[in-house]
């Protein structure tokens, strides 16, 4: 009777722990975006080289080296600076990508107009990346459903992520829906999200 008994919690033992290993693929990848190497070097690939200046901080990112930047009349929010990388900036083509454009800086950065935050997950994310593939950015002011809910983020699907993703489950949730809903019923489980 023993041994039997033994076995059954052996079994529920091992269910349980494949389980949490299971659950443990799901879990929200919350990452740091690093457009430059600890050195100063890009640490994306350059598809482009222009002349330009920032402005403000970025309204994408709230990190302390984040910035608005223009190049004659193109704007690009983020782009990214770095201490060991004087008189350039990194604007990175998407959260996911690995290469963007290089400004070269015709004045210097306007770090009293700059976000004061150190690089952190603790704030909005910049982008983010459901379990099923879709990518969304932040775009700031988006559509309202009720005066406390936004659209914050545009999605490659054509709908939005509404609020701020739920931190408290595994992988972070967050209300997907289109532009003119008047509901929030569906939500969309979080892969990855970039800060």
């Amino acid at each position: 009777m023993k041994l039997r008994a033994l076995i059954v919690v052996t079994v529920a033992l091992a269910a349980l722990a494949a389980s949490s290993v299971a659950m443990g693929g799901t879990r929200t990848s919350a990452r740091i975006y690093q457009a430059f190497t600890s050195s100063g070097a890009p640490a994306i690939s350059v598809t482009k080289t222009v002349k330009g200046h920032c402005f403000s901080g970025s309204s994408r990112v709230n990190r302390n080296d984040a910035w608005r930047c223009l190049s004659k009349n193109l704007l690009y929010d983020p782009c990214f600076s770095s201490s060991k990388a004087k008189g350039i900036v990194l604007c990175p083509a998407a959260a996911w990508r690995r290469s963007g454009v290089k400004i070269i800086l015709t004045q210097g950065l306007p770090t009293k107009f700059g976000n004061k935050r150190a690089p952190s997950t603790n704030v909005r994310p910049w982008a983010m990346q459901t379990i099923s593939g879709i990518r969304c950015v932040r775009e700031g002011m988006g559509p309202f459903i009720i005066p406390t809910v936004v659209g914050d983020y545009a999605c490659t699907n054509g709908k939005w992520l509404w609020g701020q993703p739920n931190r408290k489950t595994q992988p972070w949730t967050i209300y997907m829906a289109s532009v003119t809903a008047t509901t929030l019923t569906t939500k969309a489980r979080i892969r990855i999200a970039w800060f």
